[in-house]
């Protein structure tokens, strides 16, 4: 089974921007990027950075979803987020 459908989903990480960043770390799959216009699978912490809005959660992932194989990218997912204590 394929992705491919192209979505975009938010989530907020258990246990701050720290443990986002973890999470981001720790994925093999996907690409830690602020790009998403790629067929590959991509992640992104938002508020890194001073100038971002403060009523963005400094915990926020930003995923778009690839063309990777769908249980690969969930299993890659879950390993990062097991790992980072989120």
């Amino acid at each position: 089974m394929r992705g491919g459908f192209g979505a975009i989903v938010s989530v907020e990480v258990h246990g701050g921007p720290e443990a986002a960043e973890r999470v981001c770390d720790g994925t093999r799959i996907w690409v830690h990027t602020t790009s998403l216009g790629g067929v590959e699978s991509s992640l992104e912490r938002r508020r890194r950075h001073a100038l971002e809005p403060h009523v963005v959660p400094e915990d926020l992932l930003r995923l778009s979803v690839g063309i990777e194989d769908v249980d690969d990218l969930w299993r890659d997912l879950d390993q990062a987020l097991r790992g980072s204590g989120a």
